[in-house]
């Protein structure tokens, strides 16, 4: 299976203070590919004290497999905002399984055939199929993501996690209405939300949203070197960047040991938050993203730039306030978006989700799907093209993907 070249090297993990492991070591080890563990010393610095206990994290996307061995007991019932007939439990992308590998970047607890291991892997996922097919009406993608971001919000997550995105160059504000409304109705109650920056930085480099909405956390893509993933978008909402290459598995179970995008490096920090709260379970949303914008590590001369926004994320600074304190008045770029759109604007509507489509129960588990859905219109509004480009991009062979050992290191 052709996607990338794998990545060697380290990256320069992050420094807190040593803890225990007894937990930790009782927890499953990650893959090899999975260098992101060492780069941020999950095993040895952040698990010790959190391991994303206590927190829901929303994935809005094609669905997640629940019928995976390394998703048992993660995926709870959620919700299908575009029609289908599913409680997000099943994964309907038409390629490798978007939603599942997304979900398992976040909770997934090893076993199986692959051994896949999240970085929170005591936090929940809800699932919510949010994201059509290629080809379907535009309008119905622009209310499946309001419509599952209000869902997520009333069903007890305190992150949503979503790792696609549309063109939104024609919309005044760069989102449009219904969306941006749906992201206020978030913010309002406290949910921290994520989003991936997009994968189009070399060619077109349009804005998308939902990351370009006021309010939410964008995110880029760096590599094992610290360097930019080559597509992540070059864009003034980009806040953050987190981890884009690397392996990931499907819905089928398949593992992929190389592909890359702004999907993975999103589901990475809506993990990275659930860490944060879990072990600060008072800190607020605004709080979080204030956080991790101000203890992350810059990447360049400057200290922000339009493909990594202020740099790599570091968990470990992140969550711990008291050896990292960063100050009440710390420059907060993407709640200050918000505050300005909030006051030009009439405050979002506070109606609940609708009542989703009909639910059915599924054993639980989960799968991974193939890139942020990037939509192009014309001025009157037409679909001239959807492209997969975005979270991360992988291909399926038309053989069996490669195998792996269980064994974590």
């Amino acid at each position: 299976m052709k996607i990338v070249r794998r990545i060697a090297v380290g990256l320069v993990a992050t420094v807190a203070a040593v803890m225990p492991t007894t937990r930790a070591d009782a927890l499953p080890r990650p893959l090899q590919d999975q260098w992101w563990f060492s780069a941020w010393g999950i095993q040895s610095d952040v698990w010790p004290t959190t391991t994303g206990a206590g927190v829901t994290v929303a994935v809005l996307d094609t669905g997640v497999n629940a019928k995976l061995p390394e998703l048992s007991g993660v995926v709870l019932p959620g919700a299908d905002t575009t029609g289908h007939d599913s409680d997000g439990r099943k994964d309907f992308d038409w390629d490798a399984g978007h939603g599942t590998g997304m979900a398992a970047l976040i909770a997934a607890q090893g076993g199986g055939t692959t051994g896949y291991v999240g970085i929170a892997p005591e936090a929940k996922i809800l699932p919510i199929h949010g994201a059509e097919q290629l080809g379907d009406r535009i309008d119905i993608l622009y209310r499946a993501f309001a419509d599952g971001i209000r869902f997520g919000v009333d069903h007890g997550a305190k992150v949503i996690s979503i790792s696609q995105g549309v063109d939104s160059s024609r919309f005044p504000g760069r989102c449009e209405q219904s969306i941006q409304d749906a992201v206020s109705y978030a913010l309002q109650h406290d949910v921290v939300v994520v989003a991936a920056a997009g994968n189009s930085g070399g060619s077109g480099n349009p804005p998308m949203m939902p990351a370009s909405c006021a309010g939410v956390l964008a995110v880029g893509a760096i590599d094992k070197h610290l360097q930019p993933y080559v597509g992540t978008e070059r864009q003034p909402y980009v806040a953050v960047a987190a981890p884009g290459i690397g392996a990931v598995i499907g819905k089928d179970g398949l593992y992929y040991p190389k592909a890359w995008g702004t999907s993975i490096a999103a589901a990475l920090t809506s993990g990275s938050v659930a860490l944060i709260r879990s072990r600060n379970p008072g800190m607020s949303a605004r709080t979080v993203v204030q956080r991790l914008i101000a203890t992350a590590r810059p990447l360049g001369p400057a200290k922000w730039n339009e493909q990594t926004g202020y740099g790599a994320i570091q968990i470990t600074a992140a969550m711990n306030p008291q050896r990292y304190p960063v100050p009440s008045n710390a420059p907060n770029p993407v709640f200050d978006a918000f505050d300005k759109w909030q006051a030009s604007h009439s405050a979002a509507s506070t109606r609940p989700a609708p009542k989703p489509s009909a639910t059915r129960p599924s054993a639980e588990s989960g799968h991974a799907r193939n890139g942020l859905v990037i939509i192009s219109l014309t001025a009157a509004g037409a679909i001239i093209v959807m492209l997969v480009v975005g979270g991360f991009v992988w291909r399926r062979r038309t053989h069996a993907a490669e195998a792996v050992s269980t064994d974590a290191r």
